[in-house]
């Protein structure tokens, strides 16, 4: 909660200077505002965001040679994701290396402009433009992970509108309607009051809601950070996607990952999903790396592993549902199995938390079994 006050308010002064300067000037302070940021919470991530960021531009700026070094610059993406996701400690050495502030979103953003480099669609780009949409505030911490074609639209065509900054305004007291008292007093406090008034016996139940509870509270986290992320953007005159579209209204799992983390599942469907799909031609084996990549992007290990299998099976299997029984319905049939496809979508995604929501892999398995009723 700290770290996210102090984002706002060096990101409310940010606006105010942006908004004061002449607009040739207000890259750099989109800029420093960054800096600042980082600097007063962990400059080692401001010092890894910088080097990678200028050291990806360069290489892909080479003009021969463009193959290898994309390449070079892809595995020294890849390889600082791994490296800092897995976590080194050295004990001899007292070296321990965690994970950079909102590293997860940056390095996805340079593998994008890495890949959309390659074919030849950011070849205009110059530093200034580059370095302002890497350091753009609103969305360093966590996301959405924006691409450069369209934010380098919003920033050519900003302007100063009262109803837009009204608007920012709002979504970012909505943020954090839903982080504090949605989330932390409604969903973790009293919640936790009302699961623990629950006899030892009733075991279902407990795990039922502590997987709900889990699953709420991250949606309204994740979601309160991305209102702020939006409404911030709003201040500086730029529009950026949004990343979540009512998650637990979803129809289906495939509908459901068009709606949660909106973001990070078109990245994967573009850089991931489609060169699997090109190359294989199975439409299976690219919806499973997708969501392993997917899942792997949030933590290294064996529990979000399972996670992103486990939604990548299910998607699987409803498309192959899909399109041997649903598309053949009537419309009337349809509405009723919209409406259980919506509640059992929203008790896969609780139940799939199990995966996640525990440290043992053993415990998420022995939730599970406790859910479908055999245990």
């Amino acid at each position: 909660m700290q770290v996210l006050l102090i984002y706002v308010l060096i990101g409310a002064i940010t606006v105010g200077i942006y908004w004061a300067v002449k607009e040739e000037l207000q890259p750099f302070v989109v800029i420093a505002g960054s800096v600042v940021f980082f600097s007063l919470h962990d400059v080692f991530s401001l010092l890894i965001l910088a080097t990678t960021s200028i050291i990806t531009f360069y290489l892909l700026r080479r003009g021969s040679g463009r193959n290898f070094y994309f390449s070079l610059s892809f595995i020294l993406l890849s390889f600082l994701f791994i490296i800092f996701k897995v976590g080194v400690t050295i004990e001899e050495g007292s070296f321990s290396a965690s994970l950079p502030l909102g590293m997860s979103f940056y390095l996805f953003r340079l593998l994008h402009y890495a890949i959309e480099s390659f074919k030849g669609n950011l070849r205009n780009t110059d530093l200034k433009s580059f370095m302002t949409f890497m350091f753009f505030l609103p969305v360093m911490i966590i996301g959405p992970i924006i691409r450069l074609g369209d934010w380098s639209k919003e920033m050519k065509r900003r302007r100063w509108n009262p109803e837009l900054f009204s608007n920012g305004m709002e979504r970012i007291l909505f943020g954090f309607l839903k982080i504090t008292f949605l989330g932390n007093f409604l969903v973790n406090a009293k919640l936790s009051t009302f699961i623990r008034s629950f006899e030892d016996e009733q075991s279902w139940i407990v795990n039922y809601l502590e997987c709900f509870q889990y699953t709420a509270n991250s949606y309204l986290q994740f979601a309160g950070y991305s209102d702020i992320a939006v409404g911030l953007s709003m201040l500086f005159g730029i529009r950026i996607m949004e990343n979540f579209r009512f998650p637990f209204l979803a129809t289906d799992i495939n509908d459901f990952w068009k709606r949660w983390h909106i973001s990070l599942s078109n990245w994967c469907r573009d850089y991931i999903f489609m060169p699997v799909a090109s190359f294989s031609r199975l439409t299976w084996l690219a919806i499973i790396a997708s969501m392993l990549v997917l899942g792997l992007w949030h933590e290294l290990s064996v529990r979000y592993i399972l996670w992103g299998s486990f939604h990548g099976v299910g998607i699987v299997i409803w498309n192959l549902q899909d399109k041997y029984f649903g598309r053949k319905l009537s419309d009337g049939a349809m509405k009723i199995y919209s409406i259980f496809g919506r509640i059992i979508t929203l008790h896969f995604v609780i139940f799939s938390f199990a995966f996640v929501k525990e440290e043992s892999v053993s415990e998420s398995f022995r939730i599970l079994l406790i859910l479908v009723g055999l245990d």
